[in-house]
């Protein structure tokens, strides 16, 4: 399944000849969404001692003169309307820049109980998104609220400074209009756009422009996802566990659109995946669409509800299961690039690999060395695809803190390193050692990302320019996998 496919599944269809006796309009739920025109503005703050570090962005829209911050009302940039002030007094938010994933509400999605429902969106019988029927009341109330909040102000853009995977955001919707709860997969610092996923849609979208997104309240990120993600059971497709034919997807989105569905969960998967009979509510007959699409022969019966010891999953870097549709995404990546490379000529692509294994294999593993000035320099370290800075450099720059210390303030930033050892790593860790200090450091190397290097500084006051400036020429090569950036 390409991504461009993937866009699309949220645009049911309609027509199905077979499923016309089926389909019966249903009244739809309309979501109204009251708008403000008002503004606000935001206020970044910070403290640099160590122990007091926080990484939070506070806002105030009253009591404003005892932070020193101005407050002026401006037409909103979407230009919206609103017929409800929904500001309370003396309220103070907060910014979320430190969360790297949302929360899951699935504990009340009891196994074996048949609970009324809605199918949110659609990418294929193993890959759909439902809500709970009793939580729809809820989260209308809850995605009006941030609406009206975010189309009633012309602060929070985000900045390429806080660019970083897995932040948390809040994504505009041209076409619908709306604010959408995002998280960011991917970034391009040249084209300035990121590739974004809607975590209360289970869609993404690529190529987004930054002046779309901004910062995340923690009012609202700290709300649970309800949408649940979920795969038909006991079935598979015709001619692959996995690929469904576009007949077979109508088919299923069709049995589905514009109608109260009934779901009863089987079983859980490691990647918060629901196993489920699905049943549909149809004037002439109540369908259980498992077995329907067996019945048109669009699928075949298996048994699949089991454990996951046989299933093999993608790990996030935290080295869990990813979420489904997460994985899908990347999946949907990979599956480009490979189709991209396979239309180039047999000499083509023979010319490319003599032309660039040499240069993959020394680039495998990187290290420069740059001189700030005559007593300090900066070692940046390439690992994967990720350019970083090992530990005792930061030391070295700030010479009040120990590893200890950079460990405890990169966690405060919600940044984790990469460890590396000379049992895994010799070549780097063997280079590294190299260029370190004389002072003794251990066999384990941590590497801090150039965004967490930078907070690190910029929190202790740091001023030298010219070592920013050196971050972020990193940080560009990272972000466009500059290879010049070595020479």
């Amino acid at each position: 399944m390409s991504r461009s496919q993937n866009k699309n599944k949220n645009n049911i269809n309609n027509g199905n000849e077979i499923m016309q006796h089926f389909i019966q309009k249903t009244e739809t739920c309309n979501h109204s969404m009251c708008l403000d025109n008002s503004s606000m503005s935001m206020n970044t703050t910070s403290k640099a001692h160590f122990n007091d570090v926080t990484e939070q962005i506070l806002i105030c829209q009253n009591g404003i003169d005892n932070l020193n911050m101005s407050s002026n009302k401006t037409s909103s940039t979407f230009n919206k309307e609103s017929s409800e002030e929904i500001k309370p007094i003396n309220e103070v938010l907060m910014v979320d820049i430190i969360s790297n994933g949302y929360k899951y509400e699935d504990t009340s999605f009891e196994l074996n109980m048949v609970q009324p429902c809605y199918v949110v969106s659609i990418i294929s019988p193993y890959a759909f998104t439902i809500q709970l029927q009793r939580d729809l009341v809820e989260s209308d109330k809850f995605f009006k609220n941030m609406n009206d909040y975010y189309n009633s102000i012309d602060d929070l853009q985000l900045t390429q400074e806080h660019l970083r995977k897995n932040l948390l955001c809040v994504t505009y919707d041209e076409i619908t209009l709306t604010w959408n709860r995002s998280q960011i997969m991917e970034y391009d610092l040249n084209q300035d756009t990121v590739n974004v996923f809607f975590v209360d849609l289970n869609s993404w979208e690529e190529n987004v422009s930054r002046s779309r997104i901004r910062f995340i309240l923690t009012k609202y990120s700290s709300r649970p996802v309800h949408v649940l993600t979920c795969r038909l059971a006991t079935i598979a497709s015709l001619n692959d566990d996995t690929e469904w034919n576009d007949v077979a997807l109508r088919t299923f989105q069709n049995v589905v659109h514009n109608c109260q569905c009934d779901v009863e969960p089987l079983y859980k998967r490691c990647d918060n995946t629901f196993y489920v009979n699905l049943f549909a509510q149809h004037d002439e007959a109540y369908v259980c669409i498992n077995d329907f699409l067996i019945h048109c022969k669009m699928a075949r019966p298996i048994h699949d509800v089991t454990n996951d010891d046989n299933t093999a999953f993608m790990l996030d870097d935290d080295g869990q299961p990813m979420h489904s549709i997460i994985a899908l995404y990347w999946k949907a990546g990979e599956t480009a690039s490979e189709k991209d490379t396979s239309i180039k000529s047999p000499e083509d692509q023979h010319r490319s690999e003599a032309s660039t294994e040499p240069f993959q294999t020394k680039s495998s593993f990187l290290t420069k060395l740059v001189l700030i000035d005559e007593k300090n320099k900066i070692i940046f370290a390439r690992y994967n695809s990720y350019i970083m800075v090992p530990w005792f450099i930061v030391s070295d720059i700030l010479k009040e803190l120990d590893e200890d210390k950079i460990k405890i303030l990169a966690n405060t930033f919600g940044f984790k390193p990469i460890i590396i050892n000379p049992l895994k790593h010799a070549l780097l860790c063997s280079q590294l050692l190299k260029l370190a200090s004389p002072t003794a450091i251990s066999s384990e190397i941590s590497l801090y990302s150039i965004d967490c290097v930078r907070k690190i500084l910029k929190t202790c006051h740091y001023t030298q320019s010219a070592t920013f400036d050196l971050l972020d020429r990193a940080r560009l090569a990272e972000a466009s996998n500059d290879m010049t950036f070595w020479d």
